[in-house]
C-alpha cells in the first residue's frame, strides 16, 4: 500500500537526485579560474551572502543555533560564489551555516584559489567586507578620519539675557 507521505515524498527525491547531478557536472574553483584567465576576463568578484531557510538543528559552543545569522536577524546558510565582471555567476561554494561570518567562509572555500589566480595576473575586485583579508585584493578603502572640529566650536554658546525694562 502507498501511503500519501510517499507519494509527496517522490518529488523531493527527485529533485535531490537532479540537484546532485548538477553539482557533479559543475566545474571547481580552481577550473573556472583558468577559464577566466583563458577567456581574457578583466576581474572576477568574489562576494558572500545569506540563503533564507527555515530553522534547522544545530547549536554552537556557546548555545546559540548554529543556523541563525545575528548580522541578517534570521536563519539561512552561508555561500560564497564568485561573479563575472558583469555580475554572471561563476561559480558557488558549499553552504556554511548562518552563524559563519562571511570573511570566515571566504577564508575557507574562495581565498586561497584567488591568491593563486592574482598572482597569475587575474585581478580580484572586493567589497567592504574583505578589507584586510589581503594586500592581493582591491577593496575600497575606509573612508578616512573626519577632521577634527576647531576648538572654538566646542565651547558653549555665552548665555544672553534680556534686560527686565
Amino acid at each position: 500500500m502507498v501511503t500519501y507521505a510517499a507519494v509527496l515524498d517522490v518529488p523531493r527525491h527527485i529533485v535531490e537526485f537532479r540537484a546532485r547531478l548538477l553539482a557533479a557536472e559543475a566545474p571547481d574553483l580552481h577550473e573556472v579560474l583558468d577559464l577566466c584567465r583563458a577567456q581574457g576576463r578583466t576581474h572576477v568578484v568574489p562576494d558572500g551572502t545569506l540563503i533564507a531557510c527555515d530553522r534547522l538543528a544545530g547549536v554552537r559552543e556557546n548555545g546559540n543555533d548554529l543556523w541563525f545569522s545575528q548580522k541578517h536577524k534570521s536563519f539561512g546558510g552561508n555561500i560564497q560564489f564568485l561573479a563575472a565582471p558583469d555580475g554572471t555567476p561563476l561559480w558557488v561554494s558549499d553552504v556554511e551555516p548562518g552563524s559563519t561570518p562571511d570573511i570566515t567562509a571566504a577564508r575557507t572555500h574562495v581565498l586561497p584559489a584567488l591568491y593563486k589566480a592574482a598572482a597569475d595576473g587575474l585581478p580580484t575586485l572586493t567589497d567592504k567586507g574583505y578589507i584586510g583579508a589581503t594586500s592581493a585584493f582591491t577593496s575600497p578603502y575606509a573612508a578616512p578620519e573626519a577632521t577634527p572640529r576647531p576648538p572654538w566650536t566646542e565651547e558653549p554658546a555665552p548665555r544672553m539675557r534680556c534686560s527686565d525694562t
